[in-house]
């Protein structure tokens, strides 16, 4: 069955093959009456050839080009075929070019679901394994795409020292952590969120919280827990140098401080963050962990443990990346004894850098 298109056409092409042919058949009657009728000047106008000619396109040229009309298509459609062969090869690579060059009109033509496709087939040609390019790709995607923030040029600096107001060895001995954390961020959120807790599924909860900025777990021991001032304190944040206020609220299991950045907040503005807290840790935990909770580029934390009683410091980096972390270590003999790690380049989220201890008493 011929489409709409197709009967529009063949109609136009009947109408218009009679109004040429009823045209040069009037144009050549009038060219006989007039003769008939002593109209001479009438024969010193070419009335008759442009009749012969309208009347001849209408009935025979129009009429052929109306029952050849399949012969012609078949005949463009051969041509188009043997072009599309011919220069096939020059559409790929330029195809391919294009996209390899100017990846963002990938998007323009594909769907994120055909993006899926073509990275998991890409990846599982240089792998040489679908399955396995499969199962990376969707960890990947989680942990990278899915990530709500990503920070650049993070560096950690930890402060160690005796706290003063518990026992100096044995249960409930402490040392003070004071934790100063600067990176650069897209923030997803307005509001900042620093929380302490004595729950493990609560802790694991904050994890995930898109509001979450830094989280830490308390264990409590005697009548300290994660809602004692003692246990955990936000010193002061800014951000893009500007001071922030911090708004305290304590529950039972918890506490939590909350900044707003107000108007700093937008799609494409990175800002520049800084914070510093203190917390307690057990002096007999041997373990002081920093996680990075967001794909970070460019990595670098450090450690000052002087006059701690601490004979050795071992530092355990669980950065996921493909590249060998860079240490510095300043033994405890030193003045100012302290360890340092850095990364240069994109490490995973869920990785991070724990230190660990050996007290001098421990060895005595």
């Amino acid at each position: 069955m011929s489409s709409p298109l197709e009967r529009l056409y063949k109609t136009k092409l009947a109408l218009l093959a009679t109004i040429v042919t009823v045209i040069g058949i009037a144009l050549m009657l009038l060219t006989h009456w007039a003769g008939g009728n002593g109209l001479t000047w009438l024969n010193g106008l070419p009335v008759m050839e442009v009749g012969s000619a309208l009347f001849t396109t209408g009935l025979i040229a129009i009429f052929f080009e109306y029952i050849d009309q399949a012969d012609a298509e078949a005949r463009a459609n051969q041509r188009l075929r043997k072009v599309l062969t011919e220069e096939a090869p020059a559409i790929r690579d330029a195809v391919v070019d294009g996209f390899a060059f100017a990846p963002e009109s990938l998007t323009n033509v594909a769907s994120g679901q055909t993006l899926d496709r073509i990275v998991e087939n890409t990846l599982g040609i240089q792998l040489g394994d679908k399955e396995l390019a499969a199962d990376a790709y969707g960890d990947l995607k989680e942990q990278i795409i899915g990530a709500r923030q990503r920070w650049e040029d993070a560096h950690v600096s930890v402060a160690l020292t005796k706290w003063e107001k518990g026992p100096a060895t044995g249960n409930g001995s402490m040392f003070v952590a004071t934790v100063t954390w600067e990176y650069r961020f897209i923030p997803s959120s307005p509001v900042l969120r620093f929380s302490c807790v004595s729950n493990l599924d609560a802790y694991r909860e904050l994890l995930s919280d898109p509001t979450s900025t830094a989280e830490w777990y308390f264990d409590p021991i005697g009548e300290l827990n994660a809602a004692s001032p003692e246990a955990f304190k936000l010193v002061h944040i800014t951000a893009n140098g500007k001071p922030l206020t911090a708004r305290r609220s304590v529950r039972k299991d918890g506490q939590s401080f909350t900044c707003n950045l107000g108007d700093m907040v937008n799609a494409k503005n990175e800002i520049t963050i800084s914070y510093t807290y203190r917390v307690l840790v057990q002096r007999h935990g041997h373990l002081l962990h920093l996680d990075l909770a967001q794909p970070t580029k460019d990595f670098r934390a450090e450690l000052w443990y002087g006059d701690c009683g601490i004979r050795r410091m071992n530092v355990i980096d669980y950065l996921s990346g493909p590249r060998q972390p860079r240490y510095r270590h300043l033994e405890a003999s030193d003045p100012s004894p302290s360890v340092e790690v850095a990364y240069e380049g994109w490490t995973f989220p869920k990785g991070g850098v724990a230190f660990v201890w050996v007290l001098d008493e421990e060895l005595s």
